[in-house]
């Protein structure tokens, strides 16, 4: 009893020191185990119990010193690359909102809706980031369930069909970080619980196939293919990797070629198809987009507005591309400010991925790494598919350019997403992973050691 008010006195005076609440738990835990250490050892030397607790706090340092110093070693991290380039691309968006504002009709009363959304999407922002981030971990099952229920809400409430799905696919885009959860709590529970993932992620897939939006299918189900197969690759789940990558990739062939097979066989999918792969073959009918945005495109210049095009001659492009603000917003850019404007867009975007993928990699849990990559991985393929259909590639119909084209909706959960990386980036130090994860127990609760019954209270709890 003397020997644990010795060290609760010791931890409070060093929990004094730490000014970052949060990360007091952590490192209060981590002295407090150095010392329950640190007196067995003596014990283990012939010390009695109340003189090894002496000699253990002795040997830690005085108290006082040793907070100061981890007050100076764990503070929030920000990553201000990345801070800036959130805070450049929320400020480009709304730049050429406003230059795209004066060549559409109603342009300025939409530019002005933007920057309403964009004062939102800052609170909506600055929310995630001072979020503790672990709660996607904690309570994955019952977000899931309310992210389910929302995006059936709201695509049932709409009437389902294209303003359905208009408005279902939005929640859906934060499906990945929260399937990333569902993966760090079933980590450990072997191949049943690898089943319990696939099983949890085939539900927004099949509700996502009812609205025949294919870019937020394809993003879905790659990003929990991948954030699987890394789970599976480290080691998480405690099988044999062969068999489990199997148990990943075999269902996902037949559910994914079923899907094909079934879209396929529709007229209406085959002719678009066919028109993004060869837009010359129509181009006055399917094809009709993809060969405009590939002859606004060869007629762009390096700098300064593009050269005219065929039959429209001097006509602007506001007239002749629809959609500028929303969908075709950089092959506006590039017909009429030239490609470096685009490549200078494009490299802001390249950058903030590579930038985020590294420190991603340095997360010291698994829950950073998993929720920081199913981040990531959301973020990229909305950029990639927005540019494919820029250039010409019509097959799936992008969702956003985060933060840069027009819309609300995309805007907060972009900012959302960006928000929780950053939070992950600003105290993932701090976040580590007890043995055995959800489900299972840290060790055994009772073990015996040098003639002595232990319980482990931290394997019960």
């Amino acid at each position: 009893m003397l020997q644990s008010n010795k060290f609760a006195d010791y931890l409070e005076t060093v929990r004094q020191q730490i000014r970052w609440k949060r990360a007091q738990t952590y490192v209060l835990e981590e002295i407090e185990n150095h010392l329950a250490d640190q007196k067995d050892a003596f014990q283990r030397d012939g010390l009695d119990e109340e003189t090894a607790a002496i000699r253990a706090i002795a040997e830690m340092g005085d108290p006082v010193m040793v907070g100061e110093q981890l007050d100076r070693t764990h503070r929030p991290q920000p990553d201000w690359p990345l801070l800036a380039m959130t805070a450049l691309l929320i400020i480009l968006g709304l730049s050429i909102q406003f230059i795209i504002g004066t060549d559409i009709n109603d342009g300025m009363e939409r530019f002005y809706r933007q920057v309403t959304w964009a004062g939102l999407a800052v609170i909506v922002f600055l929310a995630a980031y001072f979020l503790d981030f672990t709660i996607i971990g904690k309570y994955s099952l019952i977000i899931y369930g309310l992210l389910m229920a929302i995006a059936l809400g709201d695509y049932w409430l709409s009437g389902g069909g294209i303003s359905g799905y208009n408005t279902a696919i939005y929640p859906l885009l934060l499906f990945p970080t929260i399937f990333a959860g569902l993966v760090y709590r079933m980590r450990n529970e072997g191949y049943w619980g690898l089943a319990f993932c696939g099983a949890l992620a085939i539900i927004p897939i099949i509700l996502i196939s009812f609205m025949h939006y294919l870019t937020v299918l394809f993003l879905v189900g790659t990003s929990c293919l991948i954030i699987l197969t890394v789970a599976v690759a480290k080691g998480w789940f405690r099988v044999r990797k062969l068999y489990a990558l199997f148990m990943v990739y075999f269902p996902s062939g037949v559910i994914y070629s079923t899907m094909f097979f079934t879209m396929i066989n529709q007229e209406y999918v085959r002719i678009r198809l066919q028109a993004a792969l060869n837009p010359s073959s129509d181009p006055t009918g399917a094809g009709y987009m993809a060969t405009l945005v590939q002859k606004l495109l060869s007629h762009s210049q390096l700098f300064g507005e593009g050269l005219p095009v065929g039959d429209y001659g001097y006509y602007p492009i506001a007239k002749i591309l629809p959609e500028i603000n929303t969908n075709f917003l950089l092959t506006y850019l590039t017909h009429r400010f030239g490609w470096m404007l685009l490549i200078g867009i494009l490299v802001i975007f390249a950058v903030f991925i590579v930038r985020a993928v590294l420190m991603s990699k340095r997360q010291k849990s698994a829950l950073g790494q998993l929720v920081s990559l199913a981040i990531i991985l959301t973020f990229a393929i909305q950029v990639l598919t927005y540019i494919a259909f820029n250039l010409g590639f019509l097959v799936f119909n992008p969702v956003s350019l985060p933060f840069i084209s027009y819309g609300g909706r995309a805007l907060l959960i972009n900012t959302c997403l960006i928000g929780f990386l950053l939070s992950i980036f600003r105290t993932g130090s701090l976040v580590s992973d007890k043995v055995g994860g959800a489900g299972i127990k840290a060790g055994r609760l009772i073990q015996y050691e040098d003639g002595k019954i232990i319980i482990n209270l931290k394997a019960a709890q």
